[in-house]
């Protein structure tokens, strides 16, 4: 009887360790299971990066049988039931994505780091979910905490963060009316030091979007020409968002 009770308790503990693990081994190609889905498919490169049905990249962490997807400024949730994915959030609720067996290049090759990179993710999730935007624009001392916070999950080395940090950056130092409107500028044109160390520093995490950022920020300032080959750059390392971009300006 004793030990019986010994096995349940074991059991348990393991069950409930399990439940807690943090990562991003998630790897493979999981196509939806119905035609009419918004989003096809998903990619999962085993290392924190998703492709979402082959208009950009994601991040993504996993807790137990949870699934959390980045895909930009929104947020996906699925619950992982064996091979298959269940929408549990906005946008993909109530769906479901089956593994395929189609080769996805599995990019995990340091699981350290690998791991730390889903654990500060995790950490970023739980910063990211406590208040609404218009909740820090109306209170500047939870904008300077939360900024804080972004800032510091930057610097442990969090690329997502560091995306979010240079955003904030670049409202400070341009304003919203420039970023909205490039051509109507009225902002100091020299780049300033610490934002270009910034998105240096992302492209040293191994993060394409750095490139399409900094490109951004040179295109604010007036120089389309340097912009031009920071995005360039960007497409050439995998960034769908840098190859928007150079259309547009193609475009006016």
């Amino acid at each position: 009887m004793k030990k019986s009770c010994l096995l349940l308790l074991l059991i348990s503990f393991s069950n409930l360790i399990n439940c807690q693990v943090i990562d991003n081994n998630i790897q493979g190609y999981y196509q939806a299971k119905s035609d009419s889905s918004m989003y096809s498919f998903f990619e999962f490169d085993g290392n924190g990066k998703v492709n979402i049905v082959g208009l950009g990249t994601g991040d993504y962490f996993t807790k137990g049988d949870s699934l959390i997807i980045y895909p930009d400024k929104s947020i996906f949730k699925f619950k992982i039931k064996n091979n298959t994915l269940v929408g549990a959030s906005s946008w993909v609720e109530n769906e479901t994505w089956v593994r395929k067996d189609t080769i996805v290049t599995n990019n995990r090759k340091d699981v350290a780091l690998s791991k730390k990179k889903a654990v500060l993710l995790h950490e970023y999730y739980k910063v990211a979910d406590t208040k609404s935007a218009l909740d820090f624009m109306l209170n500047d001392a939870a904008a300077k905490a939360q900024t804080e916070k972004i800032s510091k999950l930057c610097n442990q080395g969090l690329s997502k963060a560091c995306l979010d940090y240079f955003g904030i950056l670049l409202m400070e130092d341009q304003g919203l009316g420039a970023i909205l409107d490039p051509q109507k500028n009225e902002k100091a044109k020299i780049p300033n030091p610490e934002i270009i160390a910034l998105g240096n520093k992302i492209i040293a995490q191994d993060e394409p979007e750095g490139y399409t950022v900094l490109g951004t920020y040179y295109y604010i300032l007036g120089n389309k020409e340097k912009a031009a080959e920071q995005w360039n750059i960007g497409v050439s390392k995998g960034s769908q968002k840098s190859g928007m971009a150079l259309i547009q300006i193609e475009m006016e």
